[in-house]
């Protein structure tokens, strides 16, 4: 697979709700030390400013958590300075914004589509809707059902887009060290931070 030219890179981790999505970008951005924008980090902070409610109203932030991160990854691209997204985008709402995006600033997009079996998927959409790890205002609970009759939709997951694309089996054991050594040949690693330079003791006073 051909490594990114110099042209600047984002990196977009895509996929379904609780495919892995979050873990393998925490895994991803500390080894390329990349701003992560997510869409799941806006939508609760609108929680907490704004409050939680019911199905709808996590329905309305949502849909407003979206619009917010899309001007985010704008001015990012702006900087021409690689980043991360981590989102379910859905391409038939994406694909055109995305590829004007492409266009006018030229970037390279590598994909990290995750993915999970149904019964997995389904399994720790239950399981984080009851544990403490996900922010309440997301209402996962009352979603179940509907999110299980999502899986059986056929919909693509990855944009239409210049650029490689990854798959990673967050079901499978040893999935996320084979997708960061893909990542290896792909990207260009970053450059390691200067060590800050120690202050000299001033002189004892006489």
């Amino acid at each position: 697979m051909a490594a990114v030219s110099e042209k600047p890179y984002v990196v977009l981790v895509v996929g379904r709700p609780a495919s892995g999505k979050s873990t393998i970008s925490a895994e991803i951005a500390g080894r390329w030390r990349l701003p992560v924008l997510a869409k799941d980090s806006v939508k609760e902070l609108l929680f907490d400013t704004l409050g939680t409610g019911d199905r709808e109203w996590s329905m309305s932030l949502g849909r407003a958590s979206f619009a917010l991160l899309d001007y985010v990854v704008e001015l990012q691209l702006r900087t021409g300075v690689p980043f991360l997204v981590d989102a379910s985008y859905n391409p038939g709402y994406e694909n055109a914004k995305f590829q004007a995006w492409q266009r006018r600033y030229g970037f390279t997009a590598v994909q990290v589509h995750c993915s999970a079996s149904p019964d997995e998927l389904v399994r720790r959409f239950i399981q984080r809707a009851h544990d403490g790890t996900r922010h309440p205002g997301h209402t996962d609970h009352r979603w179940v059902d509907d999110f299980r009759r999502s899986l059986t939709e056929e919909r693509n997951e990855v944009l239409a887009l210049d650029g490689p694309v990854l798959t990673y089996d967050s079901g499978r054991p040893g999935a996320s060290t084979e997708v960061l050594r893909r990542l290896t040949e792909i990207l260009p690693l970053p450059i390691p931070p200067r060590p800050r330079a120690r202050c000299a003791a001033p002189p004892p006073a006489r």
